[in-house]
């Protein structure tokens, strides 16, 4: 699987690979409607997963931060990632619906189905713990991208879990 092989590549190669899949949006001009789909499940889903034990710690707050200045998000593209992370946090998103929006577009096992796996098994990780209801999560939106358990669990064990 894609992601599998750019496990060496850490937070650096995670970030170029999400600007290959959100590119337009780094340029400041007009949005083309898939990159704002990519843009919102991306930054949702990182905040569903950021806020799934209800707190949101630095850590977590500097990815999601670090990812958008990574991929150079500014301007419109940067005040949809703050609006669809904000709205996964406040557990206003609809976690299949989303999903099923960017598998119509992006099917299952595609790199950049690979590519936002990996960063919601990132964010998980970056404050170095894991409450049951992340874990849980986790477990359904993976099987949703899918993905089976068994490389979720090698993916967080990697990951020091």
């Amino acid at each position: 699987m894609p992601f599998e092989e750019k496990q060496s590549g850490g937070l650096g190669g995670l970030i170029r690979e999400i600007r290959s899949v959100v590119g337009g949006l780094v340029s400041g001009g007009k949005l083309e409607p898939e990159k704002e789909m990519a843009i919102d499940v991306l930054f949702g889903l990182l905040g569903v997963v950021a806020g799934a034990d209800s707190i949101v710690t630095t850590h977590e707050a500097e990815f999601v931060n670090e990812t958008m200045d990574e991929i150079g998000l500014s301007g419109k593209g940067r005040e949809m990632a703050f609006a669809a992370f904000n709205r996964g946090r406040r557990r206003e998103v609809d976690i299949d619906a989303d999903l099923s929006r960017l598998l119509k577009v992006y099917p299952k096992g595609s790199q950049e189905v690979a590519r936002i796996f990996d960063s919601l098994i990132k964010l998980a990780a970056s404050d170095g713990r894991m409450r049951p209801s992340e874990k849980r999560l986790l477990e359904d939106i993976t099987a949703k991208l899918g993905y089976s358990s068994d490389v979720l669990d090698q993916r967080l064990q990697q990951a020091g879990f």
